[in-house]
């Protein structure tokens, strides 16, 4: 079974008995094998769904306990993760002999009409400025006016709500900008646009060819179906992920995979150079698939071209496909994650973790079942 001690350090031995975190975790876990991804909705289903009132044990914790749960824990999920890969290699599965690292695009808990352009942020910060100076004479107007008639001794009341609310969303406009120049840096330019609801989050090109603002959800699977290790990304590109994915695989397993599979958005000669460093192994797609690659200029480009002319590189290669986005065709399918739920890059990434901690358990049953 899963070592549970980090959940349940959390809780204080004394004061409120709390619902057991073994139970919650396991609502969690069952409710993303389920398709559901709402606090709400597991509450829900506790009165009538037979399935999660035997793992509640008929408790009924209600959804704030249930939302709770995981946004205190969302840390805590790698871990539960990492657990899921060593129950594997116990049962002889979760195979490095091979492994494929892929990304997917997930929408962010966010949308278009909640960001704003860098133009318009300057333009809108600049109306609020003045606001804001408008309202302050008219409170020291007001003020003056009735110190003229009552004294100025009699206190204020604090600051009106208006005169709040506009320095909250100048703050606000702030921030996004600020992070928009972390992000962009001198390639800024007035059509680059943020999020105010998740400032993490990015524009990216999502599988059915549309822009959306998400996370770019990295997963590495080895050649028996078993998600050995996740990174969460906030580029739209791939190469940044591939060596974190593999230190996580190294920290979850404790063993290095014997070749990496991996395709076109991964390659550039710095991750090539990378890899040797690395002394790790891989076959990296130097063109779309069904497509003729162009000769590449770098030395390193051109040699994984070369190899991957070979035969057996090609035969190796051919297992990419399937091994690397079954997982994804299962986690957006039939589990039906297709928008995170959290934000923040913190808890998006802890909830990554949970789905494909439950694609896990799902594959292992099926494996032992086989």
């Amino acid at each position: 079974g899963l070592d549970l001690r980090a959940f349940e350090q959390r809780y204080s031995a004394t004061g409120e008995h709390a619902y057991p975190p073994r139970m919650l975790l396991k609502l969690w876990l069952f409710a993303a094998l389920s398709g559901v991804y709402s606090g709400r909705e597991v509450a829900r289903r506790l009165h009538y769904d037979l399935r999660f009132r035997y793992l509640a044990g008929e408790l009924r914790p209600d959804f704030r306990t249930i939302n709770r749960f995981r946004m205190v824990h969302v840390e805590d999920f790698r871990e539960v993760l990492r657990q899921t890969v060593r129950i594997a290699q116990q049962a002889g599965l979760a195979k490095l002999g091979r492994v494929a690292i892929d990304g997917t695009k997930i929408r962010a808990n966010t949308s278009r009409y909640k960001a704003m352009s860098r133009g318009r942020m300057d333009e809108a910060e600049a109306r609020l400025d003045d606001e804001i100076d408008q309202i302050l004479m008219q409170i020291e107007e007001q003020n003056a006016a009735e110190d003229d008639e009552h004294g100025d001794n009699d206190g204020g009341g604090g600051l009106p709500e208006e005169l709040q609310s506009r320095e909250a969303r100048r703050e606000r406009i702030r921030a996004a900008r600020d992070q928009l120049e972390k992000e962009k840096g001198e390639k800024l330019e007035p059509r680059h646009q943020k999020s105010f609801a998740d400032l993490e989050a990015n524009m990216m090109k999502t599988g059915e060819g549309s822009l959306a603002y998400c996370y770019n959800a990295q997963a590495a699977v080895s050649e028996d179906g078993i998600v050995v290790a996740t990174e969460l990304s906030t580029t739209p590109r791939d190469e940044a992920s591939l060596e974190p994915v593999l230190d996580e695989i190294e920290a979850n397993t404790g063993e290095r995979p014997e070749r990496v599979l991996a395709d076109k958005g991964y390659l550039t000669e710095n991750t090539l150079e990378a890899m040797e460093a690395r002394k790790q192994r891989c076959l990296i797609a130097v063109g779309r698939e069904g497509k003729k690659p162009k000769w590449p200029s770098g030395r390193r480009t051109q040699k994984m071209h070369r190899t991957l002319r070979l035969p057996w590189a090609q035969e190796l290669y051919r297992h990419r496909k399937t091994q690397g986005e079954r997982p994804f065709a299962v986690i957006k399918g039939p589990m039906r994650f297709r928008r995170f739920v959290l934000r923040t890059k913190r808890k998006t990434g802890g909830e990554w973790d949970l789905v494909a901690s439950a694609f896990n358990l799902a594959a292992l049953w099926r494996l032992k079942a086989a």
